[in-house]
């Protein structure tokens, strides 16, 4: 077990040696071409097709190979006596004298067939015209059922695409964090070393160093926590596109301008595969109400059957070769319930109704909070940019008062805390920009003008 957990330690910390670097619109087609997920629901996206496609079959005729094989107790027999006038006349005295000078009752009986085996085989076929329009409906629920794979995996790919933009540059923002505490473990690094220098020379109290010396350990501390975070991000984002090796991003995190208002989102929410999942099982809905009530019309149908082989026996010559005509099947009573499931089906269309109603609103209203958010987050990371100027000018007078012997270490620790803060503030309202962004063409399935966004849009430093 311990070898175990040393070599995924090892695996982890050499993930960035050796990394190959991938832009995002080359995860993202990796993806599209690796997921086990998207092929899975590829599949069956497939199978509802074909069964489709199989429904045409429901209008032809039905057409059978028929063969039996019968094994008789006894051979049958017709006898003559049994029928008009003979019947009659048998059973008076002078028809009992003629039926016992003509050879008595076995006379009158000739057998059918020689032997008690029969085999026979026949084509028959049956022809449904008229069903009360429930052969159309179960082609009609087929198509749906293809319609709804598609949907189902359009919602997919957009869960993936959300998923790939988080990984992706959550490990950009990550790489930033990294720098940003490499940076301040450098500056600290320096403020060691001039702290060491100056109470050697008795310019300031030990505790001056002490704090110089915390500040420098904590930073340390940090900055192996945001390496241990960036290569398990890293490891996610490999597993995530199937890499052979560890990805490193080389697409940066951006920002990019939008507009106040754009009405064209809303109006592609429509296609959106949630609603349109609930649309088809409206639809859905209504076509076995209309199957329901189809229960109180007749059927009609032709039938027909053809014989291909029959024992050379007189009762094969008594049976038609073949024979065709039409039917018709209604049922007076019937134990499916049949108006129960037609108002069973208007309930269903009513509550998917209502579903539909309710997530158009609960998707206008996200669409509006993501696009928000997504200005807000950009025009937060816009305004930073002076906090971190601000910051920057702060720690460079802050080192220079320390080291001629005119500031204290703690304000200098205070100072790159605060540029470090800034950094790490504007880089998260850029990675929420991002991901915003990202959310508002996943809803409106356009990841394609997001991959433009990202190769147009502002790289941030």
């Amino acid at each position: 077990m311990w070898r175990l957990l040393v070599a995924l330690i090892l695996g982890v910390a050499a993930m960035g040696a050796g990394a190959a670097p991938m832009t995002f619109e080359q995860a993202w087609g990796r993806l599209l071409a690796e997921d086990d997920n998207l092929a899975a629901g590829a599949a069956a996206e497939d199978g509802a097709r074909a069964l489709s496609e199989s429904a045409r079959a429901l209008l032809l005729p039905q057409v059978e190979l028929l063969g039996t094989y019968t094994r008789l107790d006894q051979r049958p027999e017709l006898n003559t006596l049994d029928l008009e006038p003979l019947d009659s006349l048998s059973g008076t005295p002078v028809g009992q004298v003629l039926v016992q000078l003509l050879g008595g009752p076995d006379a009158f009986s000739t057998p059918l067939t020689e032997d008690r085996d029969i085999a026979r085989s026949s084509l028959l076929a049956f022809w449904p015209l008229y069903t009360g329009g429930r052969v159309q409906g179960q082609r009609r629920l087929l198509e749906l059922g293809r319609d709804e794979a598609g949907a189902l995996r359009e919602e997919l790919r957009r869960a993936r695409f959300l998923e790939l933009v988080g990984a992706y540059f959550g490990l950009v923002t990550a790489d930033q964090l990294v720098a940003t505490r490499q940076a301040a473990a450098d500056t600290l690094a320096g403020h060691l070393r001039a702290a060491r220098k100056l109470e050697e020379h008795a310019q300031i109290a030990r505790v001056e160093r002490l704090a110089a010396q915390a500040a420098y350990d904590q930073a340390r501390i940090d900055l192996a926590s945001a390496r241990e975070k960036r290569d398990i991000t890293r490891l996610a984002l490999t597993r995530l596109v199937h890499g052979d090796t560890p990805v490193t991003p080389a697409s940066p995190l951006f920002v990019h301008a939008l507009p106040e208002n754009d009405d064209r989102l809303r109006d592609r929410l429509e296609d959106h595969p949630g609603l349109r999942v609930l649309a088809i099982k409206e639809q859905g809905a209504r076509t076995r109400g209309d199957m329901a009530r189809g229960l109180f019309h007749p059927n009609l149908f032709l039938y027909g059957s053809y014989n291909l082989h029959e024992d050379d026996a007189l009762i094969s010559d008594l049976t038609p070769d073949w024979m065709v005509g039409v039917g018709v099947r209604f049922a007076l009573l019937d134990r499916a319930g049949r108006g129960g499931k037609v108002r069973a089906a208007e309930a269903a269309v009513e509550r998917v109704r209502r579903l539909r109603a309710g997530a158009r609103r609960e998707l206008s209203v996200m669409l509006d909070s993501q696009y928000r958010e997504a200005r807000r987050a950009l025009n937060e990371y816009r305004t930073l940019a002076s906090q971190i100027e601000l910051a920057r000018e702060n720690l460079h007078l802050r080192r220079r008062a320390f080291e001629e012997g005119l500031g204290r270490s703690l304000d200098v620790v205070d100072a790159q805390t605060a540029l470090s803060a800034a950094r790490t503030h504007r880089q998260a309202a850029a990675f929420r920009h991002v991901v915003a962004l990202a959310r508002v063409m996943a809803l409106t399935g356009q990841p394609g003008r997001f991959i433009d966004y990202q190769q147009q849009g502002e790289p941030t430093p």
